[in-house]
């Protein structure tokens, strides 16, 4: 087959007496028989089984959806268990001459998506073990079935029924011929709809739940329904095996006027989720149906309708149900204990100003989150808003970062003591352990902890890819980076930190792109600016990364650059940078400049003062491209051994 590289799977002999046949690795003797079929072969590894024939997974019988490219990665490194099998080979099998693809993206996404399809990790693999820059090694044990000649056997006639037996078995007859003859004739159309009906929730591996309506009759509950919706998004993400998509990409879509068709092109998702909520006193109500994208049918729709102190377990009761008709496999998810009505509307109100993503809307959260710990100091789902909005805020400068890390840090620790189960706070718990702590292996057991519980989530994962970066691992950062925009293409700061993968990676051209694409969404992004002016001096663009510092500055300031690189060259801006941050006391950022203009010692000393500061950017020093002239120094080599840094 085309798809198996010309390998075919799928061996039909006429046997010979005598004849040895070679067959994917085996010989086997064929007998002097009439005509046979040689029976599937099956792969069986760990708890896994893979038909090789059809390409079906298998864990402990529960069937897995796998797409073509991953299962195409599967068989070809199945076929050579423990050896290396280059990417440039897997490229060969997964894309047959002619296909125009980014190959390096796609096939890190296709392992992405086999690591997530077998439970696997790139930091610990049990299956799949990545060479970097070479490619991939199956390390566990493969048995494979051998192919073996069978024939037919004959059954047995039966025995003859009791009377009590027979008519129940001529009514079973009867019903069945009945439905049959309706199906063949497709009498109303019956047989479509069953052989439609039957295989449309099948074919959705990536669901979006679009903004729920608003139905109570006052603007001032759109932050409960906003937050509904987000709570919903999050129990799929658990619950479900298929892709869901962020909350930040879904919220463009409310009160759209858009068709589902253009929705889940958009999103490339195969169904979305449309609903309403009311509030009401103090009773809940949400309606939700589910709708294919391709062909604008309704699959589902249903009703629920809850006490206000009952809302956990609403959320996860309509959660569940959509799982299930999505998803062969289904995830439990916690019912939820008993909330204070009014210290949830607080926290539903924190993540409103949370997800505005402005340093008001921050600080909003920050005390919204405060007063409804207050009515309820046992509500783990505020701690973990506290934990996400002090990241996230320090990450952009709002809250200065050493204060940010400790108290993100602290809310983290204080959501996990109430509820281990919660995903975000476990990723925000690995951020700090990252960046504030260099507790390289805290954070890694919090990343798998948060992974584990929800694979879903874009932030974490985000957060995650950073985690890899600064160790070195860019692949795999990647790899992260790649799947959090495909779970939230639409957010500035996911995009942008792909830039920031991109560009520690040392992948100028494509962090040049990337940016690009990112200011699309908002030109002013000061995120997504600052790496593409890295990505720009490293390819030796100075004329454009002038012209950049220009446009994100005030017009006298413009020309006072414009005339500082005419006279004096893009060396002499650099320096003035580095003396601006040192004034500032941005000690990394400072020697970032310093060490470009070829000022080693002054660079090596303020990172050496910054490292006795606890400075949270030092761990940027193995990712950093800047410092690539510093990498021989012994100085610089002491610090990164006391970072932990040299391990990776």
């Amino acid at each position: 087959m085309n798809e198996l590289a010309g390998e075919n799977r799928s061996v039909r002999v006429r046997a010979v007496s005598g004849t040895l046949l070679n067959h994917p690795g085996v010989w086997c003797m064929a007998s002097s028989t009439p005509d046979k079929t040689i029976d599937k072969t099956f792969y069986r590894f760990g708890a896994f089984k893979l038909n090789a024939q059809t390409g079906e997974l298998s864990n402990e019988g529960e069937k897995l959806k796998l797409r073509d490219q991953p299962l195409k990665l599967l068989l070809a490194m199945l076929e050579q268990p423990g050896e290396l099998v280059t990417r440039e080979e897997l490229v060969r099998r997964v894309w047959p001459d002619g296909t125009f693809v980014d190959f390096d993206r796609g096939l890190n996404k296709a392992v992405l998506h086999l690591r997530e399809a077998l439970g696997d990790s790139a930091e610990r693999p049990q299956f799949i073990e990545t060479l970097p820059r070479k490619g991939y090694r199956f390390v566990a044990p493969v048995t494979q079935d051998l192919p073996e000649l069978s024939t037919t056997p004959i059954a047995p006639l039966p025995e003859r029924p009791s009377r009590a037996r027979f008519r129940l078995w001529m009514a079973t007859v009867v019903a069945a011929v009945i439905v049959a003859v309706v199906a063949v004739a497709n009498v109303g159309g019956i047989r479509n709809w069953i052989n439609h009906r039957t295989h449309l929730t099948s074919q959705i591996s990536a669901l979006a739940v679009i903004p729920l309506e608003n139905l109570s009759g006052n603007p001032d509950e759109e932050y409960f329904a906003d937050g509904m919706t987000d709570e919903l998004i999050t129990d799929l993400a658990k619950a479900s095996s298929a892709r869901i998509t962020s909350r930040t990409s879904v919220m463009r879509y409310k009160q759209t006027r858009k068709s589902v068709r253009d929705i889940g092109r958009e999103l490339n998702v195969d169904a979305v989720v449309e609903g309403t909520v009311t509030r009401s006193g103090e009773r809940v109500r949400i309606t939700a149906q589910l709708i294919q994208v391709a062909t604008d049918m309704h699959l589902w729709a249903e009703t629920y309708e809850r006490n206000a102190d009952e809302i956990l377990h609403l959320q996860s009761e309509v959660a569940t149900d959509i799982a299930r008709r999505i998803s062969t496999v289904v995830r439990p998810l916690d019912q939820g204990r008993t909330v204070n009505p009014n210290a949830y509307g607080l926290y539903l109100k924190g993540r409103y100003y949370f997800y505005q993503y402005t340093s008001e809307g921050w600080l909003q959260a920050i005390d919204y989150f405060n007063r409804a710990l207050e009515l309820d100091p046992e509500f783990a789902p505020a701690y973990s808003g506290l934990a996400d909005v002090y990241l996230v805020a320090g990450a952009y400068g709002s809250i200065p970062t050493q204060e940010a890390l400790t108290r993100g840090k602290s809310a983290a620790e204080k959501a996990l003591k109430l509820d281990d189960k919660l995903a975000g706070a476990h990723y925000a718990l690995a951020t700090a352990y990252t960046w504030y702590d260099w507790d390289w292996a805290s954070a890694q057991k919090e990343f798998q902890r948060g992974l584990a519980l929800n694979p879903n989530d874009a932030l974490g994962r985000n957060w995650h890819g950073g985690y890899l970066s600064v160790q070195g691992r860019h692949e795999e950062a990647l790899d992260e980076h790649e799947r959090a925009r495909e779970l939230d293409p639409f957010s500035l700061i996911v995009n942008a930190n792909l830039v920031r993968a991109l560009y520690w990676g040392r992948r100028y051209d494509e962090a040049i792109s990337q940016a690009k694409k990112t200011l699309q969404m908002d030109p002013k992004f000061g995120v997504a600016l600052f790496w593409l002016e890295g990505s720009l001096r490293h390819k030796g663009m100075f004329k454009e990364a002038v012209a950049l510092r220009q446009a994100i500055t005030t017009p006298e300031n413009a020309h006072l650059i414009a005339r500082k690189y005419q006279t004096l060259g893009f060396p002499a801006l650099m320096r003035d940078s580095a003396e601006t941050f040192k004034k500032n006391g941005a000690l990394v950022e400072a020697a970032r400049c310093f060490a470009q203009v070829g000022e080693k010692r002054e660079a090596l000393s303020l990172l050496e003062d910054c490292y006795q500061r606890h400075c949270y950017s030092m761990v940027t020093l193995k990712a950093e491209p800047d410092f690539d002239v510093l990498r021989s120094e012994p100085r610089y080599q002491e610090l990164e051994r006391r970072l932990g840094l040299e391990q990776f």
